[in-house]
C-alpha cells in the first residue's frame, strides 16, 4: 500500500525545503531487516517528486516532517528519518531512499 504525503525536509532541526510531495511504500519485514536497528513495521521506501536535481539536497539522517498527519504519542506532526543513502535519479528528477517513522520523539 502506498501513502502520498506533503512533507518538509528538516536538517539540524530547522526546515530546509518545504512542500515536497513524497510517496511511501511499506517494506516487508525481510527487506526492512537489512537496515539493522530499524523497526520493520514502520520502515518504508520513499520517492520524492518535484525536487531540484541538486546532488546533496537530501542526505542520510535528514528528517521528513508530514504537514498533515499527527503522531498520537507526541501530539505533533509525524516525522520520518532517512536511514539509507538517498539516490538522485536525474532522468525524471526524483529522489529515492528508505525511511523509518519516528515514534515518540
Amino acid at each position: 500500500m502506498s501513502y502520498d504525503l506533503r512533507v518538509n525536509l528538516l536538517r539540524n532541526g530547522s526546515t530546509y525545503k518545504s512542500n515536497i510531495m513524497m510517496q511511501l511504500d511499506k517494506m516487508n519485514a525481510l527487506e526492512a531487516a537489512a537496515f539493522q536497528g530499524a523497526d520493520p513495521h514502520f520502515t518504508y521506501t520513499a520517492i520524492t517528486i518535484n525536487l531540484p536535481s541538486i546532488y546533496g539536497l537530501v542526505l542520510f539522517r535528514d528528517h521528513m516532517q508530514d504537514q498533515v498527519n499527527i503522531d498520537p504519542v507526541t501530539n505533533a506532526l509525524r516525522v520520518y528519518l532517512i536511514i539509507s543513502d538517498p539516490e538522485l535519479h536525474y532522468i525524471d528528477g526524483h529522489w529515492s531512499f528508505v525511511c523509518t517513522r519516528m515514534r515518540g520523539t
